[in-house]
């Protein structure tokens, strides 16, 4: 009974997220522009997108603009969360169940693909998917064939399946989590959602969006910001991306409405602890010595307690970890990799108590 009642659940909120409209994609910047060109050129084309980007830069809603501008924007949007149900869960909810396929269930019930089936369906972290059920995503998207649990007559679905992931599928097909087949047959276009850190004064763009817009929900005046919180503002790396920005933007909107937001309140509301070199300049350390200056007035900016031993420290023993992991632990080419002496690289492994299978 439980178990029904859990799949009844995630059917009705997913109901609920279909009926909001994706707004259009705000910003300017170069990486906004091909973002849109890429939805335009996809949304169209019956095949699979795979939609990759880190936490909290809007995939979802991507993925509504891709349905929204396509031939099946008539259709409800049916969205699933992989990483947000059980996996037991996973497979009645996709591919639906027969009466008395388990405990609870007591009438026979249509899953995702069979609802979706002129539609989209958008499978949220994908990578979280475990094993088995990719081998049954698999045939469902091969053929367009699959069975409800504790049935033995087939179905079809003419779903579109768009999917998401903030992990590197690529990696977890070589440690054995993540199916090469399904990969390639999900990849068939790929979109890469871009980091807010990348975007510039785009920043300033989905600021002025979501204050206007919480500050008229709430029936208040938006805050502003002082010059040295605007500074801070465009330095900030935002980790948490569009995620974050909103958030702050809200407990802002509630402190501060009407008023002008200084350098102290809006530090405040920084996540400091997160704060590192390499979000600041795209994810690398650039070799460009303009650059990496940069990156680090920005950071000394915006961290509170910056620490200089401590930070270097963190990424020599990230860089140490890194290398062991691509060359399975092998210690000579590891130290290869990273471009020091293999006693070297022991004596750093020491250092921070790093262990491999060959120690």
């Amino acid at each position: 009974m439980l178990k029904q009642l859990l799949l009844q659940s995630l059917r009705i909120n997913a109901a609920e997220k279909t009926t909001a409209t994706a707004s259009n994609l705000l910003g300017g910047t170069a990486p906004i522009d091909k973002l849109r060109s890429q939805i335009a050129q996809f949304a169209a084309s019956p095949f699979p997108v795979l939609v990759h980007g880190e936490s909290g830069t809007g995939k979802e809603l991507v993925a509504r603009s891709l349905h929204e501008k396509s031939s099946r924007a008539s259709h409800t949007l049916y969205a699933l969360n992989c990483a947000a149900i059980s996996p037991t869960l996973v497979e009645p909810t996709l591919f639906g169940y027969a009466k008395g396929a388990f405990t609870g269930a007591v009438a026979s019930r249509a899953g995702y693909f069979e609802d979706a089936h002129d539609s989209t369906l958008f499978l949220d972290e994908i990578g979280e998917l475990p094993l088995d059920l990719q081998a049954k995503l698999l045939r469902v998207m091969e053929n367009g064939e699959f069975q409800g649990v504790g049935e033995t007559q087939s179905r079809s679905s003419n779903a579109r399946v768009v999917a998401a992931t903030n992990r590197d599928l690529k990696q977890e097909i070589r440690a054995g989590r993540f199916r090469a087949d399904l990969y390639h047959r999900l990849s068939v276009f790929t979109i890469d959602v871009p980091a807010l850190r990348e975007l510039g004064e785009d920043r300033i763009v989905l600021l002025d969006h979501f204050r206007e817009f919480y500050a008229r929900q709430a029936g208040t005046q938006p805050f502003t910001l002082g010059r040295e919180a605007h500074a801070m503002w465009l330095a900030y790396p935002f980790p948490g991306n569009v995620r974050e920005l909103r958030n702050i933007v809200i407990r802002l909107s509630t402190k501060c409405a009407g008023l002008e937001v200084n350098e102290e309140q809006l530090r405040a509301e920084l996540d400091g602890d997160t704060d590192t070199i390499a979000p600041a300049v795209g994810g690398t350390l650039a070799a460009d010595e303009d650059t990496i200056i940069d990156a680090a007035r920005k950071q000394l900016q915006t961290a509170r307690g910056f620490n200089l031993d401590e930070t270097l420290a963190r990424w020599e023993r990230g860089y140490v970890e890194a290398a062991l992991d691509l060359t399975q632990g092998n210690l000579a080419r590891a130290a290869k990799l990273l471009g020091v002496n293999r006693t070297t690289l022991y004596s750093r492994m020491q250092n921070y108590a790093v262990n491999t299978p060959e120690k």
